[in-house]
């Protein structure tokens, strides 16, 4: 019996970390409406698009957006 149920304390640990670091939740950049973006800033706070690319902060990946009409999302909040 307690074999069982050390089994299921494991089981649900293992889904738990997994939901945890991985929701799923995607949301849209805070993007300036702008018709262009002519600079950003240089400071390094890295976010991950959905496109798979690693952008050195937000406003790089707006402008990457804006070049390539792509709706390339924010996966998280650090290097992908």
């Amino acid at each position: 019996m307690t074999g069982r149920v050390v089994l299921l304390a494991f089981l649900l640990f293992c889904v738990a970390a997994d939901v945890e670091g991985n929701s799923g939740l995607m949301r849209k950049p805070s993007c300036p409406n702008l018709e262009e973006i002519v600079a950003c800033p240089l400071n390094l706070a890295p976010v991950c698009g959905s496109d798979g690319n690693t952008y050195a902060n937000e406003c790089i990946l707006c402008a990457q957006r804006q070049e390539t009409k792509m709706d390339i999302l924010v996966a998280k909040e650090e290097s992908c």
